[in-house]
Parts: structure tokens; sequence; C-alpha cells
């Protein structure tokens, strides 16, 4: 658990208590512009685009962007002095000059700031008051370029009616107490005594003992900002989106693609939903009922832009694609009608008789974390199956194969990406971290990789990262590793005992250093 320091009070909660920041992809202006393709709008790229971030905290979100996209701009306003300054250490740290963060309110930025391609507002909006919430929507609309696309997280109802009631409880024990650390720490204690109190024998019982087990389970810091802070204001979708209609934007869509779609219900009730909600916000409510949705990640983008989204297989043109679903048997059978099952992460799985779609998908994962362009897995797919040199009529295969993977993209099998950084999937002779990850390792344990991801390091991958500067080989890093557990900044264990003796942590940390070098490639952290 994270231990609180208040022993300054300046201005505002986050100086005393800061957001831990880190990235969010769905964020990301690539997962932006991909949506907005989708739905018939034509983005700004995102190698040249100007990107706003309402709410940058210590910079988290925004310097990796910055950092993997040097042509494009990058602008940071947060209202708490200790983040902006930890922002700009670690800008300066990174030498980076394309983003500029500054100490500032919502309230002050007007249209002497430019317009942005891409506006970010991740988890500020129901913690503000309602003038400040309206003028987060008004730079949306009065800061956005023509075809640009802002993102806008905020809580829900009605899942976050029983949060709201725990908060209150919450509220209502903590208003003796003035200390921070102590609101904190009483806060855990009424969480901890009705965890133990509360009978499950009653659906009451049961529905706020999932809930308690949840808010336990959080940091201090995000028990103190996202439950304890004196705002925090949710809303219904639909109230969301009339609000945002009076600032002349409309719904584009959810950063998370498959949140948007009813094909997750049974039959009988996708059908009812359709036939009771044939209008998009009307559908989206109604899902939010059905699902108890506590948080949404909407994006927007002006009135004036004409969306389509009738989704075929043309609507993967020209996209990169990729995919981390495997294959659930170890050889994939390609003969045609032969089903073939693979699971995504998240459990979900697709199955396919069509040879060449479940080449397709093999060679995404073969090349996992990495995206292909369309002509690159089109052909390494037809090669998969024999055809080096396919008919026209066997390219006309490749439509089935663009509604397959369309329809695997609702359920997050496949992965759509306008731009992707440069790393690498192999491990070379001499392997190279990203700079960014080698400063972030210094402050954290959690480093943001190539595809904006959070990747938590342990003690042996934090002192491997430091060493991967692209001058060692294998043989002087693990040298490295050696010296590290020899010195004692590494305490290397077998069946719980520490060891010592040098050939004993020898071989441990060879086979520990192919484990972690071969990690890193799989997890987009090598550059070289």
């Amino acid at each position: 658990m994270d231990s609180i320091d208040t022993s300054s009070t300046p201005g505002t909660s986050y100086d005393q208590v800061p957001y831990t920041s880190r990235s969010f992809p769905q964020s990301h202006p690539d997962r932006l512009a991909t949506l907005a393709r989708l739905f018939g709008m034509t983005p700004t790229p995102v190698t040249r685009c100007r990107v706003l971030e309402m709410g940058c905290a210590g910079g988290g979100n925004l310097i990796p962007m910055a950092f993997h996209l040097p042509d494009s701009e990058f602008v940071g306003v947060d209202f708490s002095e200790r983040q902006i300054q930890m922002a700009s250490e670690t800008i300066t740290a990174l030498e980076l000059d394309n983003i500029r963060v500054e100490k500032a309110s919502i309230m002050d930025i007007d249209r002497s700031w430019g317009t942005f391609d891409y506006i970010i507002c991740h988890g500020v909006f129901s913690w503000v008051a309602d003038e400040v919430q309206e003028k987060i929507l008004s730079v949306a609309s009065a800061n956005l370029a023509p075809r640009g696309v802002a993102y806008v997280s905020y809580n829900t109802y009605p899942g976050w009616h029983l949060r709201e009631m725990i908060r209150n409880m919450m509220h209502y024990h903590i208003g003796q107490f003035t200390d921070t650390a102590q609101r904190i720490r009483q806060a855990r204690a009424l969480i901890d005594f009705l965890a133990d109190s509360v009978s499950t024998d009653t659906y009451y019982g049961q529905m706020l003992q999932s809930e308690l087990q949840l808010v336990q389970s959080v940091k201090d810091w995000y028990l103190f900002h996202d439950h304890l802070e004196e705002v925090n204001a949710p809303l219904y979708f639909h109230e969301f989106i009339t609000r945002a209609a009076n600032h002349r934007l409309q719904y584009l869509g959810e950063a998370d693609f498959s949140a948007m779609l009813n094909s997750g219900f049974p039959k009988e009730v996708a059908e009812t939903l359709n036939r009771i909600s044939p209008h998009i916000i009307r559908t989206e409510q109604y899902m939010d009922f059905l699902r108890n949705r506590f948080f949404r990640q909407t994006l927007l983008c002006h009135q004036d832009q004409a969306l389509h989204r009738n989704l075929d297989a043309q609507s993967l043109k020209g996209f990169l694609i990729a995919s981390p679903a495997a294959p659930v048997t170890a050889h994939i059978d390609l003969s045609p009608g032969k089903k073939q099952s693979f699971r995504a992460p998240s459990g979900k799985s697709f199955s396919t008789g069509f040879p060449l779609t479940k080449a397709a998908l093999g060679v995404l994962q073969e090349h996992w974390p990495r995206a292909l362009d369309q002509d690159r897995l089109r052909r390494e797919s037809f090669q998969r199956i024999g055809l080096q040199n396919p008919t026209d009529s066997m390219l006309a295969d490749w439509k089935t194969v663009c509604g397959d993977l369309l329809h695997c993209y609702t359920f997050s099998h496949i992965e759509l990406h306008t731009w992707q950084a440069d790393f690498v999937t192999t491990v070379s002779a001499c392997p190279r971290a990203s700079r960014l990850a080698t400063q972030q390792i210094q402050q954290s344990a959690n480093v943001t990789n190539q595809r904006h991801e959070q990747v938590s390091l342990d003690a042996v991958a934090r002192s491997l990262v430091r060493a991967l500067d692209g001058t060692k080989d294998h043989q002087a890093l693990l040298r490295h590793l050696i010296m590290c557990a020899e010195s004692g900044e590494l305490t290397i264990k077998r069946d719980g005992a520490t060891l010592t003796n040098h050939e004993l942590i020898e071989q441990a940390l060879r086979n520990t250093l192919r484990q972690a070098l071969n990690k890193f490639s799989k997890e987009a952290l090598l550059v070289g």
C-alpha cells in the first residue's frame, strides 16, 4: 500500500497526494484516429498532429506520446504545481522539444491556445464542478480541429449508484477528521469494518461485499482521488451526450470498440435492443442499463462530420493489423472445414474452418506484438497455405478473410492501428531498450512500452533494462547481473534460500536472462 506524505499542504489535493501518472493506451491518438477512420472520418495522421491533454498530471500519459511521435506537438495542462514540476523534470531528462506542460486551470484555455487534432481528458470530468465540466466540453469544441477527435472519460450510472453509496458512507465517517493521511486510514477502517460485518446472506450484502472488495484493493492515492474527493459527479450516458451536443459535438464512439456492440448479449436480448432503440444513443444507454456500466471513455467529434457506421470487409482497408490471439492447439490445422480455435488474452475464443483465415491469424500471432499492413499479411497468409502466386479468383477469398477479421475486431481478437512505434520482436546480439524505459525505471517499477502500455518489472528486469544500451552482448549482460547479485543489489533465491555461490548464481541468472529478454521482445520493450 502506498504511503501518503502530507508534510506540506500546497494549493490542491493533487499537490498533497500526487495521482500516479501513467499511460492509457485507449487515449492514444492512434486509437482515436483508428476509430475515426473506421467510422468514415479522415483524421490527421498521428505522426504530424497537435495533441492537448487536460489534466495531464505528471505527464505519464502525454510524455510517452511525445517521445514516440517526435514530429507531433503536445501540450499538457494541470492545476497541480507539484505534478507539473514532475512532468517538467521528465521532459528535461528526455530532452524533448515537442511538448510543453503548463500549471494552469482548464478554465484558462481559450482560442489563443490554437486548435488540436486530438484532445484528451482522462479522469477529470467527474471530479470537477459543473462549470469546469462545461469548460471541458467547450474546449473540446472550440479548440478541436475540423477533423479532430476528443476523448473524455467519466463515471456513469447506473453502475456508480452502488459505488456512490459506499463513497457517501466513507465521507460521513471521515468528516470528523482533517488530516489527509488520517482520513484515508479511517476510510479504509470503515470499509474493512463493513466488509467484515455485512452479511452475505442478503441480496444487499452480496452486492455490497463485491464493491467493498474492489475498494479494499486500490492504492491510497486512488482511493483518495477517485472516492474521497469532495466532487464526484457521475451521470447517465445520454445526459453526457446531450451536454456535448450543446457544444455542437456528436458521439463518435467508445475508445473500446467492443463495448459499443450488442453482440455480447444473448440473441433475443440483442434483437430486442435493435427493436426498441434504433438510434445509437438510445442503444448505448440501454446497454448501460443491462451491463450496470460505471465508466465510459467516449470519443466526440464535430457535428458536421458525416459518420458511416455500416462496417464491412472494406472497412479494414489501409489499417495495420495485429493480434494477440493464440491457437489453442500447438499446431494450426489448415485443412478446409477443420475448425481451429484462437484464444485472446481476455479468454474469449474465435473459431473458423476457413484455411486462409486460419493462416492469417497464425501469421499475426507469429508477428505479435507488431502489426502488419494488409499486403504483407495477405502475401504471408497465402504462402502459409502453399500458394506463392494466387490467382485472381483465389485473391477474392481475401474478402472473406477481411470479414472474419472484422468479426474478430468486435471481440478484441485483433487490433487495428494507423501507426506503430519502431520496436523489434526478436532478441538481437546486443539488445537495446528504449531511452524512455531506461529513464522511467529510475523512478518506478512500471515502464511504458512502445505500444503505450504499462509493463511492470521485477528487480532483475529493472537491473537488466538499465544495461540494455545496445553495447553489451548476452555474456556481458549476464556478467552485469551476476555483479549486481554478488554486490547485494539483487537477491537471487532458489527454493526460498538466497544463493551465494558464484556458480549457482550464474546458472540461475543465465536462465533468467534468456527468459527476460524473450519477455521484453513480446512486450514491445526492445528497439534494437
